[in-house]
């Protein structure tokens, strides 16, 4: 949440501002905040440094020239990366302390990449995101993330040079804005687009002004709280439609899933059901709905590539795991019958043995034999995700691979959740033995895992025994809020309320006789989350060089 500044954290980034900027007869136009409200020590530095080198007036004016556009604070943040790549140029050889400070801000950004709070990450502006993650890569000679050649040129175009006059670094912002401007492909825009908040920035580089919007441009720093969602509206129910398609269960049978799931505390929650984005899924006309599926179909390049670089280590995990799940799943197997003169009679048949002399009325076990097991693979595919698509898509790929391999039938579906329905895409059905489907997994929205969870439960049981497996990071969040009777103690559906509701989730299936258990790929500080909900039914993954076994001794665990 963003929170108002106290009067400390004002004065406090103001001395920075000043003490960079040598003077302090001015009032700045700019203080730098993390979303916590704290000051931004070094991005307030570099304010005060653009005011001793630069021409403080002519650049507020420049910021004020675009100040309409609905994407006026993401053309801030970026200027802002370009400024400080200026301004760090001209002042090293006066202080070459600056060289440190700059590398502590690089590593702080990585630290508190680890503890982003989901509400933190789905704020963010992920173009925005993506050229903060390279630069301060770059700073610390770190490798650094997949970047599309668009993303790649953005970087470049970013490295103001220390050499430039004002005039040379407002034609820099000019280039840029007229490059990138314009509403064109970009990497990620999956996360932008799927969902109605507004987002924040890493470094929250404000307008001064009393908190309250009144100055132009100059953010409020009220909070919107829980009264911000009032229910799912008609253009919420279009816009699922439009990005996924037409749900895949008709109206009167998802009625039924939504009277058994969305109660409690998710009373304001709906359930979508979406067919695989090779499928169809998306096919709106509007300009997000295809920039969507351009950059789905980016990803989708991403993780076949990943998949086809990695082919023998895939190859070698699936009959590593396949063979796993034949030892543990010997105990589950039938015998199918076959007729036979003797064992169990068929009573429909009986009449045969006087009427055509025909003994063979009875059924036996015969050699052929089928696993008494169905599988279900459910994907995690909110925003958080996002910087782990093609290692999760390749996991899921394995895991479905391996129990096909040992017989077993399996279906894959990815969930998110997004202006209060919970989508599950279906990537994998039961009669697809390429399994290719689920590299069309993609990341973008939150994730209300127990919603997701209770409508795994409820779908159609094809009368054997069910394993359900989670890829999760154990760390349920939505946007939605969850409800409790008085409508007043609404809370943020995060935290403890959100773990537990997700536990009470796993319960209810395992009580029903489903064999749940969890995938862990995600960040050690929600191990505790992970272990709440799922006690001792998970294995932890770092790299898939570990999936094989582990998966192995979880299935052991959930059946043994």
């Amino acid at each position: 949440m963003i929170k108002k500044r106290t009067t400390g954290n004002e004065r406090r980034a103001r001395n920075i501002i000043w003490n960079a900027a040598g003077r302090y007869d001015m009032e700045p136009a700019f203080m730098a905040y993390f979303p916590d409200g704290t000051p931004d020590y070094y991005f307030d530095m570099v304010i005060g440094l653009v005011y001793k080198w630069l021409d403080a007036d002519k650049l507020e004016t420049f910021f004020d020239s675009y100040s309409s556009d609905r994407r006026s604070d993401e053309f801030d943040a970026f200027l802002w990366l370009g400024l400080e790549n200026c301004v760090y140029e001209k002042e090293f050889s006066e202080r070459p302390v600056i060289d440190k400070m700059r590398t502590d801000r690089a590593e702080l950004f990585f630290k508190n990449q680890q503890t982003l709070s989901r509400q933190q990450m789905m704020y963010q502006s992920m173009p925005v995101y993506t050229q903060q993650e390279i630069r301060w890569s770059e700073i610390l000679g770190r490798r650094a993330p997949l970047m599309s050649a668009r993303e790649k040129k953005m970087a470049e175009s970013l490295r103001f040079s220390g050499k430039l006059d004002m005039d040379g670094v407002t034609e820099e912002m000019e280039r840029f804005l007229f490059d990138y401007g314009e509403k064109k492909e970009r990497s990620h825009i999956i996360s932008r687009v799927l969902r109605h908040e507004r987002r924040r920035k890493d470094s929250l580089i404000v307008r001064t002004g009393t908190g309250e919007g009144n100055h132009p441009r100059a953010v409020s720093l009220k909070h919107a709280g829980l009264g911000r969602f009032a229910g799912i509206k008609e253009e919420d129910t279009g816009y699922i439609k439009e990005i996924f398609g037409e749900c895949r269960i008709p109206e009167r049978e998802l009625a039924l899933i939504e009277n058994e799931v969305c109660t409690g505390g998710n009373e304001m929650c709906r359930l979508y059901f979406a067919e695989s984005g090779t499928a169809g899924a998306g096919e709106g006309k509007s300009m997000e709905a295809l920039e969507i599926r351009k950059s789905r179909d980016l990803q989708r390049d991403r993780s076949e590539k990943y998949i086809s670089e990695r082919a023998a280590l895939i190859r070698s995990s699936i009959r590593t795991l396949s063979a796993h799940i034949d030892t543990i799943l010997s105990s589950y197997l039938k015998h199918l019958p076959e007729k036979a003169k003797a064992g169990r009679i068929r009573p429909e048949l009986a009449y045969r043995i006087k009427l055509v002399n025909d003994s063979a009325v009875f059924l036996k076990d015969g050699d052929e034999t089928e696993p008494e097991i169905t599988a279900d693979i459910l994907l995690d595919a909110s925003q958080s995700r996002m910087h782990s698509q093609e290692a999760l898509s390749s996991e899921a790929y394995i895991i479905a691979k391996s129990l096909m391999t040992a017989g077993i039938p399996v279906r894959v579906y990815a969930f998110r959740s997004i202006r209060g329905y919970t989508v599950i895409e279906t990537l994998k059905d039961t009669d697809d033995r390429e399994c290719r489907g689920i590299l069309s997994y993609y990341s973008g929205g939150w994730n209300r895992d127990s919603v997701a969870i209770r409508a795994m439960g409820a779908m159609e049981r094809f009368g054997n025994k069910r394993i359900l497996l989670i890829l999760t990071d154990a760390n349920p969040n939505d946007s939605a809020p969850f409800i409790t009777k008085d409508a007043l103690t609404n809370r943020e559906y995060e935290g403890a309320a959100a773990v537990k509701d997700t536990a009470d989730a796993v319960k209810e299936l395992r009580e029903e006789g489903i064999k749940v258990g969890a995938v862990f790929f995600g960040n050690p500080a929600h191990l505790g989350n992970v272990q709440q909900i799922y006690g001792n039914e998970y294995v932890q993954i770092r790299r898939n060089e570990q999936l094989a076994q582990g998966v192995g001794d979880l299935l052991l665990k959930m059946l043994g």
